[in-house]
C-alpha cells in the first residue's frame, strides 16, 4: 500500500485534538458518541481502508452457532462443554497457525483461541508445577507449534509443546539485572527482549543457548533504553518499542541500526506510552499507544499513514490497549462482519487491558482492506488539488 492510499491530511491532525480530549475524559466522552453505522478509518471523504469488525470477550463470541456455547479444555484433559469462558485482563497476543495466543496476566495463564472451531484452550503444562505461570505478559509461537511465554513474575520464558506439555524454561541462566519482557520467533532463532540490560538476546531455538545480542550501539540515539515490546517481520528485521525515547527502533539480524519512528509528543506520528507493535506482510508497521488509546500505522519506509481506535466512537474505540497482532488467516470468518462491499485483506487484533468492565472488548478485531468501487469525491479532489497547487506556488515564490 502506497502512502497515497491513506493520506495524512490536515483533517486528521485536527482530529487528534478531539482524541486527546477524549483520552483525558475517558468514558464520559465515549458516552456522547453518535451511532453512524460501520466505523472506518480514515474518515470520509478519504478512502476507507480500516474497519472495526467485532470484539472477543468470551468463547460465545467465536465459531458457528453449534459450537459457540462450547468451552474446550482439550489440552487440560477436562470436560467443561457447557461452560462459557470469559477472558480476563491480558497483555500480549500472537496470531499463528490460524489461532490466537493470548497472555492473560489477570488469570496467570495462556489462552489459545481457535476461531475455526470456536473454542478456547489452555496448555495442560500449566498444571505442572514447572509450568505454572505467575505474570505472563507476552507470547509467540514457532513453526513447530511450540509456545513461548514471557513471565515477568518468574523472570523466565516458559515453553510449552504443540500438545500443551511443559517443555522447559529459558532465562534463569542470565545474570542480573536481566528482565525479559518480550519474545519473538524467526525461523530457527529466538529473540528475547531484555529490558533490564537494554539488549535483544539472540538464542538458538533448538539448544536455547545465547549466540549473540543486539541493541547496544556506540552512536547517539541508536541503542535500546528501557525497551518493552518486540516483533520480527517476514524479512527478519527486528522492531522494538523503546520507552527511553518513545520511539520504535529497527535493526537487522546483524544488529545494524536501520532507523526509528515516533518520539515523545502529542501529535499524530509521536507517542506517549508506546506498547505492542506488529508488522504485516507488506512491511506496514502498527504501533499501540496506551496513553491516547489508539494504534498508529506506518508504511515500510516508516512514514505515517493513519491511526485508528481512538476514544469517543460508537464502536471500535480502544481502552488502555497493549498487545497487537496481524494476520492474513481466517479472513472468511471475519468477512461477515464487514460492511457491504468492503473486502478484508488483513486482520488486526488489539488487546484492551480495560475490557468488559469498561464496555470494551478484551480483543478488538479490525480489518484492513478496500471498498469495492470506491471513487474519490470530485469536489473534494478538486479542493485538495487547488490547495496543493497553492502550497507549491507559495513555496516557489518564497525568497531563497
Amino acid at each position: 500500500m502506497e502512502k497515497r492510499d491513506i493520506p495524512m491530511t490536515t483533517k486528521l491532525l485536527k482530529t487528534l485534538t478531539l482524541i486527546l480530549c477524549c483520552a483525558l475524559f475517558g468514558s464520559g466522552c465515549a458516552a456522547k458518541a453518535v451511532k453512524t453505522g460501520p466505523v472506518f478509518w480514515p474518515t470520509p471523504p478519504d478512502e476507507p481502508r480500516i474497519q472495526y469488525l467485532t470484539g472477543i470477550n468470551t468463547s460465545k463470541d467465536l465459531g458457528d452457532k453449534k459450537s459457540q456455547d462450547s468451552f474446550s479444555l482439550i489440552l487440560t484433559g477436562s470436560d467443561a462443554s457447557t461452560r462459557i469462558r470469559k477472558l480476563g485482563k491480558s497483555y500480549g497476543i500472537a496470531a499463528k497457525n490460524k489461532k490466537l495466543y493470548l497472555a492473560e496476566i489477570g488469570n496467570a495463564e495462556v489462552v489459545v483461541i481457535d476461531p475455526v472451531k470456536g473454542v478456547f484452550e489452555s496448555p495442560k503444562g500449566m498444571q505442572d508445577a514447572r509450568g505454572k505461570l505467575k505474570a505472563p505478559v507476552n507470547v509467540d509461537v514457532d513453526k513447530e507449534g511450540n509456545i513461548y511465554v514471557v513471565d515477568t513474575g518468574r523472570n523466565e520464558v516458559v515453553v510449552f509443546g504443540p500438545d500443551g506439555r511443559f517443555l522447559k524454561t529459558i532465562g534463569q541462566e542470565f545474570p542480573p539485572p536481566t528482565k525479559i519482557v518480550a519474545v519473538a520467533v524467526s525461523d530457527d532463532t529466538l529473540y528475547l527482549l531484555d529490558s533490564g540490560t537494554g539488549v535483544i538476546r539472540v538464542l538458538d531455538i533448538k539448544t536455547g543457548e545465547q549466540v549473540g545480542s543486539l541493541g547496544k550501539i556506540d552512536k547517539q540515539g541508536q541503542s535500546l533504553v528501557l525497551p518493552t515490546n518486540l516483533t520480527v517481520d517476514d524479512k527478519g528485521y527486528l522492531y522494538a518499542t523503546n520507552t527511553g525515547n518513545n520511539k520504535v527502533m529497527k535493526y537487522d539480524r546483524d544488529g545494524n541500526f536501520l532507523g526509528s519512528l515516533g518520539g515523545l509528543g502529542d501529535r499524530v506520528g509521536n507517542f506517549s506510552r508506546p506498547k505492542g507493535l506488529a508488522v504485516d506482510k507488506d512491511g506496514q508497521i502498527y504501533v499501540v499507544d496506551a496513553a491516547f488509546s489508539m494504534v498508529q500505522m506506518f508504511d515500510s519506509s516508516m512514514r505515517l499513514l493513519t491511526f485508528f481506535g481512538q476514544p469517543g466512537l460508537e464502536a471500535g474505540s480502544l481502552n488502555l490497549p497493549a498487545g497487537i497482532a496481524v494476520s492474513n488467516e481466517n479472513l472468511d470468518i471475519y468477512q461477515q462482519f464487514a460492511a457491504p462491499g468492503f473486502k478484508v485483506e488483513t486482520l488486526i487484533y488489539v488487546v484492551n487491558q480495560l475490557g468488559q468492565e469498561f464496555n470494551t472488548p478484551r480483543i478488538s478485531v479490525y480489518g484492513l482492506g478496500r471498498m469495492e468501487g470506491w471513487k474519490p469525491d470530485p469536489a473534494e479532489a478538486a479542493r485538495r488539488k487547488k490547495a496543493a497547487e497553492k502550497a507549491a506556488a507559495k513555496s516557489t515564490a518564497a525568497p531563497k
